[in-house]
């Protein structure tokens, strides 16, 4: 499976095909999360103060839920429709990270996610304006989901170090193969996209977890 971005979001990848165009409304998204969900689903609208992925104690309908308001979220974002409903307040981003807790903990067959197994596959690509931001964000997901970090390396001829690469970039991490590199990005998204399964979710902002930058940065 493949993880590429100016992809559309939240369908088997096996039948993603590469676009020409795209909406451009996410183009200029900051790091930091711009504060803009209403689409309310009772079974996420409790707040949570946990670690944004501890294994929570959910029903079927809770998970059903959660994965809705992903496929529903990933959808709007294509269509740079997804800052109102879901990135709009602290709230929103909240129960959208409550979401993704949701579904990353257990098993959706219908998606083709078995869970988080010593076998299970998550891919994560990161598009940003700088790698520094890219590295935040990989760092900080890698965190988040339990996931190995592994040294990012260059896929840029006469770039040995992949923190030394000027401009956007695009970041791809295979937990499975523990795989990550950076190739240059010239494109106007900006964010990452999560695969779990067969869906590819996102764009999820590059500030989704830690949205002050308060984490001091990555030493890779």
């Amino acid at each position: 499976m493949s993880l590429l971005p100016n992809m559309p979001s939240c369908v088997p990848s096996g039948h993603m095909a590469s676009r020409s165009t795209r909406l451009h409304a996410l183009a200029h998204r900051r790091y930091c999360l711009i504060p803009q969900c209403s689409h309310t689903r009772s079974a996420l609208d409790a707040g949570s103060t946990t670690s944004a992925m501890d294994p929570p104690t959910t029903s079927t309908t809770e998970r059903d839920a959660a994965w809705e308001l992903l496929r529903d979220f990933t959808l709007k974002e294509f269509r740079g429709a997804a800052q109102e409903p879901y990135l709009s307040s602290p709230a929103k981003r909240q129960r959208l990270r409550e979401a993704l807790k949701i579904a990353f903990s257990g098993q959706y067959p219908s998606a083709g996610w078995m869970g988080q197994t010593a076998d299970s596959e998550v891919l994560l690509g990161v598009v940003a304006s700088d790698v520094k931001l890219a590295a935040r964000a990989y760092r900080d997901w890698c965190e988040e989901l339990g996931l190995p970090v592994v040294l990012p390396s260059s896929r840029v001829d006469d770039v040995s170090s992949a923190m030394q690469l000027r401009g956007g970039v695009y970041l791809k991490y295979n937990s499975k193969t523990q795989l990550c590199y950076v190739t240059r990005y010239d494109g106007r998204d900006r964010g990452v996209l999560l695969q779990l399964g067969q869906l590819q979710l996102g764009h999820f902002p590059l500030g989704f977890f830690d949205e002050g930058m308060k984490k001091p940065p990555p030493t890779f």
